[in-house]
């Protein structure tokens, strides 16, 4: 039987083993005497055990087990020695080697309230706050690790998480400096280099971003998150050869991913033949990699039934009757919304993110038609109705993603801003009309109003993408951040401008100002790290010009005579 305490930490499990006995005794004062002596006892004997038994005793939680014994060891320790920090910090440390950041917390408080330099506290408090939510405690982080690193400056550690790019950071110069010194004292250490190449990607240094990435993935050649972040690299530099292997790996690398793949009683299908065999093909992740992936399904289908195999699409209930209008005729069943258990029958699976590996895509054989989406004519016409009075320009606005995406911080614009830059120039002239994109943006857009910027909500009508879809086909353009807003535009064939931080989603590449994926999208970088307001000077100036043309061509079709 496994065991956590050989040779002398077995004294422990004997003072436990007395507790029993006492308790389960019959309930005299006898007993409690007995009880009170045995507590007694523990303490004194708990006083023998060094820093390093308490250590090695919280160590065991890194077997799964033995992370129950160990997580309730640490912690009995620590609430018979309240006063002493290296019980608090092993107990603390316990539930980290467990995952169990957020409870890990309370014990690592009760450490730094009794000795706030205890090796590796701050250091370690800092990391399980990151875990929890980076954004929340960013600073009481960056505060922690700072002070680690004053009070040692040889601890690789800390300097290690000090080179994390925080979503409060507005400089780069901090992770980049704080990576680099990792480096130097960890030179063979697979965080300190990935985290390395994460700050040379917000510093868009793109060739030692690849390096540190390479040297990360050297180090620890089995870390999927290592794999996944140079794949990221490479596809973003425009490496598909390189980078669809290792995108493959993203169910084990990615903190968006972590419940793991679907899985499925059916083998995954790696491109094999499909005489006589149906083929399920799902949609993961979210909604934009879904409307920007589907594309795939016509080309699928095609060799599917070329083998002699039907396919199946299942698919997000969100969509509506979105993909099923536009994509569904290629399939041989469309379905959408359930569990594994209720999908129809099938011999293997795939899905739609695993396409562009499968079919071996480069830049030149991006399945690109101008647009494959198209939503229904019906409700389109309606929307078109609704607005044909409005002569303007019909701009909509996506200003922020997902809240929970953890690039989100990054990406988000701000419908503040959009009414910083477009408020003096756009409101109340006879240029252009906005219209808000953003779902749940009720409050936003009110203060927007308040602000004196003049902008339209109908989101409140949508209930689907398809709903969304039919009014976004109404507009002259869209103006968005990156997040699905972005991507139903451009599969609409919509005219589409996106905004990008320095460090984008790998779709988007880099300098390029169009899109291999969107042929009527435009891209509006950013240059330097959380710098909008050039990217929004720029994207002003070109609205004002696109709406001036619009009232010219306008007026030109109001003054011509009626026939």
């Amino acid at each position: 039987m496994q065991t956590l305490l050989p040779g002398t930490l077995a004294r422990v499990r004997d003072l436990f083993l007395d507790f029993v006995d006492a308790a389960t005794g019959d309930a005299t004062e006898t007993t409690e005497a007995a009880a009170r002596e045995l507590l007694a006892k523990a303490r004194a004997s708990l006083h023998g055990l060094d820093d390093d038994a308490l250590m090695l005793i919280a160590a065991g939680a890194r077997e799964p087990a033995l992370a129950s014994e160990a997580i309730r060891l640490s912690a009995a320790i620590a609430r018979l020695e309240p006063q002493r920090a290296a019980a608090w910090f092993a107990a603390g440390l316990a539930l980290q080697f467990a995952n169990r950041h957020a409870e890990a917390v309370q014990p690592y408080r009760h450490a730094l309230a009794i000795k706030r330099t205890f090796p590796n506290l701050r250091n370690n408090l800092a990391g399980a706050l990151t875990q929890i939510n980076i954004d929340i405690n960013s600073r009481e982080i960056l505060a922690l690790l700072e002070e680690s690193v004053a009070a040692e400056p040889n601890d690789a550690n800390a300097w290690i998480n000090l080179g994390r790019v925080l979503p409060t950071d507005t400089d780069i110069a901090r992770p980049l400096e704080a990576s680099r010194r990792a480096l130097a004292l960890a030179p063979h250490s697979a965080l300190a280099a990935n985290n390395y190449a994460m700050a040379c990607r917000e510093a868009q240094q793109w060739d030692e971003a690849e390096r540190a990435a390479r040297s990360a993935c050297q180090y620890a050649p089995n870390d999927a998150s290592m794999r996944l972040n140079l794949s990221m690299i490479q596809l973003l530099r425009g490496n598909f050869a390189e980078g669809w292997p290792g995108h493959e790996v993203r169910w084990q690398g990615a903190s968006e991913l972590a419940a793991g793949r679907p899985s499925f009683p059916k083998p995954e299908w790696r491109g094999e033949p499909l005489a006589g065999r149906t083929l399920l093909v799902w949609g993961e992740q979210g909604m934009g990699d879904l409307l920007q992936f589907c594309r795939y399904v016509p080309m699928l289908a095609e060799r599917v039934h070329r083998e002699g195999g039907r396919l199946v699409w299942n698919s997000f209930p969100q969509m509506g009757a979105l993909l099923s209008r536009s994509l569904g005729s290629h399939c041989d069943l469309y379905c959408a919304g359930g569990g594994v258990e209720a999908l129809p029958s099938y011999d293997c699976e795939v899905s739609l993110l695993s396409l562009p590996l499968i079919f071996g895509t480069r830049e030149d054989t991006i399945p690109r038609p101008t647009r494959y989406l198209a939503p229904e004519p019906a409700a389109a016409a309606r929307w078109r109705d609704r607005l044909a009075g409005e002569r303007r320009l019909k701009v909509g606005l996506a200003w922020t993603g997902s809240l929970t995406h953890k690039r989100n911080p990054f990406r988000r614009v701000g419908l503040e801003r959009f009414v910083k830059h477009f408020a003096a120039n756009f409101t109340g002239s006879a240029d252009a009309a906005f219209y808000s994109l953003q779902p749940d943006a009720g409050a936003e857009v009110e203060a927007a109003r308040a602000a004196g910027f003049e902008i339209a909500d109908y989101s409140a009508e949508w209930r689907t993408f398809d709903d969304t879809a039919a009014f976004v086909d109404a507009l002259d353009l869209v103006i968005s951040v990156c997040t699905s807003s972005a991507h139903l535009a451009g599969a609409l064939g919509q005219r589409t401008w996106v905004l990008l931080d320095v460090n984008p989603h790998w779709v988007w590449e880099l300098e390029r100002r169009d899109s291999p994926w969107y042929p009527h999208t435009t891209l509006y970088r950013q240059k330097r790290f959380r710098e909008w307001e050039p990217v929004l000077d720029k994207v002003s100036a070109d609205l004002a010009k696109l709406a001036s043309e619009h009232r010219a061509k306008q007026t030109q079709q109001e003054a011509r005579p009626a026939r």
